[in-house]
């Protein structure tokens, strides 16, 4: 098991500091927080801070990409780092987006604290080796990091044609509702759904429940974690019951659609998502396996491309119907469904409650990109309950079920129909069953086509139904503005009979459209015998109508037969093409730039792609931010880059504008000092908009290649920056053993300047003499500091190698920033950097002139509270995120560790148990009672191998107005452990060392006096142990000759009878 990188926090009691003056230090500024770092498929190197409202990167290139510059760009919690010579083949589509959106990788689990590879998936003929996904001839690439620069060569030299994706993550998305659909009827005819392979892909099954253990055919882990198809997620278990599931359990009352299919279960989804490659792996190896239906309960965000699950759907779609959940974020409004149920080929697949009413949770169409319609088809998902995994608490459990909602939840309703059609019929094509599925649906009247498609499915009806429509559904797209030319459109819809007498139908139209806006050719259709009979729909946008989506249904009826089929069309509110043109600094045309275009009034984010020097993109009338960094070779195999910006482009008609490189001028920094060199920089600013705020920024080693400029105007809503890291050069001329080093920070209101030019002095400055101890050997570190503009609170941040141990003097800004500084550890495993622990400090405000201290890295590590109440009850909730590794500052951090354990118990009887260090959530009774809680945490270091924590404290279910402020804090306690007087290395330099002994608590609770404090030391790692004094908050440890390391053990207990014990195994070096 690789370790976890566990975050921790001390309090602000610690005996050794931050030499700051009190009126210095910041009283509401919130401390920068680490959100881990991660390797590029450049082999760069990529660190997230959220500092302020921000997402602030610090980028390191990989070795031999020296000089490299970066793009960055975002909004609220998106933010992306692209390297200069990624522009292109983005920009022309070769390479996915999602590669480079750094928050969003870190998120889904591909830091490299997380895991030591990047997956792909690769083009067929591209570099690399990997599993095959022949369904869109291409493979599973798993890069190692290590080796992701020479990989990226080798991609860049390929000619292997095709896009590289990231092996991104999706997410997997009966008594009452099973009834709903008329499944009963259906099994009262005699269709079951007996023996139509239906393949679920999820995450997993638990194959021991009864309702699903004899219905499974065969299985298939595709996740790589070992092969167990048992599913500790639960999700995959409810899905598998609910289209096939026997009811055996609960005596036939949780029935599933179609109790005789037989399942296929492909496991593809486990402990971080499911990855598109196992999708991909699972789709083909159910139609190998002879599925006619698949089952996928899981998605993830559309685009307008076609991405490798849609593909993959669209291609196999002749073997077997693909039922596709469409997606839980109706919330959000129109353009939410879910990919790949946004294959054309997919039957996606929308929910409803029990009572026929649309969930407001379930995505909404139009399709992203070209309005098409989508979802198709509505099926229960509300409150389902259906078997439950033994494994998993997902729910609100029934004995051996459980309770979910989501489209998830109605996506098996519709497969397990699809089952019991192709029973039905064995000999019609997936395409013939969705459509059968659709043209037999219930429409709901509270809902449009865009939420509900064609209606509930409904497949009692469906396997007494003879006729179908081809096309199922009408989808006319997206017709653009202005309309008073429109054109009407005619589109053939076919009524395919598959009876052996002749079938007459009436036609109409419903839904509620607009008068005029859908036309049928005739009111009436005789369709022969095995036949088929055309009639016409006409969709004219030129009626009076509201510039929106509309939609309708086509009712065909005769006899017992009704088919509905949906028709549906966008009309374009206002619009216009804003066409953009890049120009180099030389004056030509240029390709190679990095463009965006953000709306002002509305969150639209998108990139403008350029073909010869010119990008075309429609947008609604209004106002916009355009963007753009673009790059130009300066001869010496790197380039120059110029950002140019334009804040306020007003589109009213269509409209071109020009981004003339030529209008950047240069960034110039100088020093007092002649020796000065800069190490990393950048310039950038934030935008406050109605909606949230952007940022974009450009960063790289030097200023000498950066240049700026911001077209028409300030603005007010704008803070750029500018800033970097600087060193003088140690004696090797290298940037790890800088004897001094600069971080300076530059805030401008209303604009991004046109050339910015600054002279640095050191009195002007703060002065900061810094200590980095060391803790075990072969670790190197870097340092930021990472800064923050009070008002906006928008920052950056920039850091600095060095080499440990180190004492060296730091310069930063002092104009009234809010600073905090960082200490990362790290050691590089076969090639790739893993971060050993992170260490910040709290944020202060230095003054100019002013000499301050600082030391990292200094034992004993150990047990903290955490300033922000991590340790609190919640009715009858405790919640506790004690730390348990940090130095002997003020810091907040984190560690890798190897093993963990956090158990709480009650009156001597045990809780819970977590395997997170010093974290754990337990559900208790209400009556007062006395508790205690152990911790422990074991990792793979020199110092504090092994810490071990007790905490002793009463508690009772708190009042209403505590619980309202967000509940009662726990009286922990926590013992802070500060040897004096450490050398380098973290070792005594004599026999005797003086131990500061100070017992603190969440800064907001009272402090109780203390009845007790001891503390004992172990020269032997803890075999034994002798008491040591404490006097006044200080105790001397003398240690025997020859020790090598000292263990310390502190207890103690106040006058209300709270306690703590707290063991640090190798506190410090003997």
């Amino acid at each position: 098991m690789r370790p976890a990188l566990v975050l921790l926090a001390v309090t602000a009691t610690a005996v050794l500091g931050l030499a700051v003056p009190s009126a210095h230090a910041s009283t509401n500024a919130q401390r920068p927080t680490y959100l881990g770092s991660l390797t590029l498929i450049t082999g760069d190197h990529v660190t997230l801070h959220k500092v302020g409202r921000r997402l602030v990167p610090a980028v390191d290139p990989a070795p031999g990409r020296d000089g490299i510059q970066f793009a960055t760009a975002g909004t609220g919690d998106s933010l992306s780092v692209v390297p200069a010579d990624a522009w292109a083949p983005v920009q022309a589509g070769r390479l996915d987006r999602r590669l480079f959106d750094v928050a969003t990788l870190l998120r889904d689990g591909y830091g490299d604290e997380d895991r030591s590879d990047l997956p792909l998936i690769a083009p067929a003929a591209a570099p690399g080796t990997g599993m095959a996904l022949s369904s869109v001839d291409a493979k599973a690439v798993r890069v190692p990091k290590a080796d992701a620069a020479a990989y990226w060569t080798q991609l860049t030299q390929s000619r292997a044609a095709g896009r590289v994706w990231l092996d991104g993550l999706r997410k997997p998305s009966l008594d009452v509702s099973v009834p709903l659909i008329g499944a009963p009827s259906a099994w009262s005819a005699g269709w079951t759904g007996k023996g139509v392979s239906v393949a679920v892909l999820d995450t997993g099954v638990d194959a021991t429940h009864a309702d699903v253990r004899k219905s499974i055919q065969a299985s298939r882990d595709f996740t790589g974690e070992g092969g167990e198809l048992a599913d500790a997620d639960g999700h995959g278990t409810h899905v598998a019951s609910t289209l096939a599931g026997t009811g055996s359990v609960s005596a036939g009352k949780y029935v599933g659609v179609a109790p005789e299919a037989k399942l296929l279960i492909g496991k593809v989804c486990g402990g971080w998502g499911c990855a598109e490659s196992s999708i991909l792996a699972g789709m083909q190896w159910a139609v190998d396996s002879g599925a006619k239906v698949v089952n996928l309960s899981l998605g993830g965000t559309d685009t307008a491309d076609v991405d490798p699950l849609e593909a993959a759907i669209n291609r196999l779609s002749d073997k077997a119907l693909f039922v596709v959940a469409a997606g839980n974020d109706g919330g959000y409004g129109a353009e939410t469904v879910a990919s790949p149920a946004s294959a054309d080929a997919a039957l996606a697949v929308a929910a409803t409650d029990k009572s026929d009413q649309f969930a407001g949770y379930s995505s909404r169409g139009p399709r992203v990109g070209d309005s098409a319609l989508k979802p198709e088809i509505s099926a229960p998902g509300t409150n389902i309950v259906a078997a439950r995994s033994k494994y998993s608490n997902l729910g609100t459990k029934k004995d051996r079920y459980t309770s979910l909602s989501g489209t998830s939840m109605a996506t098996p309703h519709v497969a397990g129909s699809a089952a019991i059609m192709v029973q039905r019929h064995p000999d019609w094509t997936p395409r013939q069953i969705k459509a059968a599925l659709m043209g037999s649906a219930k429409r709901l009247d509270n809902a449009t086509a865009f939420d509900q498609g064609a209606g509930r499915v409904d497949v009692a009806r469906a396997v007494n139904q003879v006729g179908v429509t081809d096309p199922p559904a009408v989808s006319i797209g997206r017709q653009a503005w202005p309309h008073s030319d429109d054109q009407p459109v005619t589109k053939k819809v076919s009524y395919v009979n598959t009876a052996a007498v002749p079938l007459v139908l009436r036609l109409s139209l419903t839904g509620g459209a607009p008068a005029g806006m859908f036309r049928l050719s005739a009111n009436e259709v005789t369709v022969p015998a095995r036949g088929r009979a055309d009639v016409e729909i006409t969709v004219d946008t030129k009626v009076e109508a509201s510039d929106t989506v509309h939609s309708a249904w086509i009712i065909a009826e005769g006899g017992v037969e009704r088919i509905t089929t949906p028709v549906a069309v966008d009309r374009e509110p206002e619009s216009y093409d804003l066409t953009v043109h890049t120009v180099n600094a030389s004056g030509d045309r240029s390709d190679s730039n990095f463009t965006l275009l953000f709306g002002v009034s509305a969150n639209r984010y998108r990139p403008i792609w350029t073909v010869g020097g010119e990008g075309k993109v429609r947008v609604r009338r209004g106002t916009y931010h355009v963007d753009t960094v673009i790059s130009q070779p300066t001869g010496d195999g790197r380039v120059t880059s110029r950002k140019v910006v334009r804040p306020t482009v007003q589109v009213a008609a269509d409209t071109t504008i020009d981004l003339n490189a030529a209008d950047a001028k240069p960034i110039v920094i100088d020093f007092d000092r002649p020796d000065v060199r800069s190490k990393a920089v950048g310039t950038g600013y934030g935008r406050r908009l109605p909606w949230g705020t952007l940022y974009a920024g450009i960063l790289g080693d030097t200023f000498e290649r950066i240049f700026t400029t911001q077209l028409g105007g300030p603005i007010p809503d704008v803070v750029a920056d500018v800033g970097g890291a600087f060193y003088v050069p140690d004696a090797e001329g290298g940037v790890e053993g800088a004897p001094v080093t600069y971080n300076l920070a530059w805030f401008q209101g209303g604009e991004l300047p046109t050339g910015f030019a600054r002279h640095v002095a050191d009195g002007s400055l703060a002065r900061v003499e810094t200590t980095f101890r060391q803790v075990q050997t072969k670790r190197s570190g870097t340092k930021l500091w990472l800064v923050s503009e009070p008002e906006f609170q928008t920052g950056s941040g920039y850091g600095l190698p060095i080499t440990l141990p180190l004492t060296r003097t730091e310069f930063h800004g002092a104009n009234g920033e809010d600073w905090s500084a960082e200490f990362q550890q790290w050691r590089v495993v076969k090639g790739q950097v893993v971060t050993e622990s992170v260490s910040s400090g709290d944020v202060v405000k230095h003054a100019p002139g002013q000499t301050y201290r600082e030391e990292w890295n200094t034992a004993a590590f150990g047990p903290a509270l955490p300033k922000d109440g991590l340790a609190v009850r919640v009715n009858d909730t405790i919640s506790i995120g004690v730390p348990m590794l940090v130095d002997s500052a003020d810091r907040m951090g984190a560690s890798l560790v190897d093993s963990a354990e956090t158990s709480l118990y009650r009156e001597g009887e045990l809780v819970g148990t977590s395997t997170e260090p010093g974290q754990g959530t337990w559900e208790v009774p209400e009556a007062a009672a006395k508790y205690r809680i152990d911790a422990k945490v074991e990792r793979t270091a020199t110092l504090s191998p092994r810490v071990l924590t007790s905490w002793t404290f009463s508690s009772v279910r708190p009042p209403p107005p505590q619980t309202r402020k967000g509940g009662a804090l726990l009286p922990l306690m926590a013992v802070r452990l500060s040897p004096l007087g450490l050398d380098p290395r973290n070792h005594a330099p004599t026999r005797t060392t003086k131990v500061g002994v100070t017992v603190g608590r969440q800064p907001q609770l009272p402090q109780v006096p203390l009845s007790q404090l001891t503390l004992s030391a172990s020269f032997n790692d803890g075999v034994t142990w002798v008491d040591v004094p404490v006097v006044d908050g200080m105790a001397t440890v003398v240690q025997p000759a020859g020790t090598a390391f000292v263990s310390l053990r502190a207890k103690a207990i106040d006058r209300e009878g709270t306690g703590v014990e707290q063991t640090v195994i190798r506190a410090y070096g003997g």
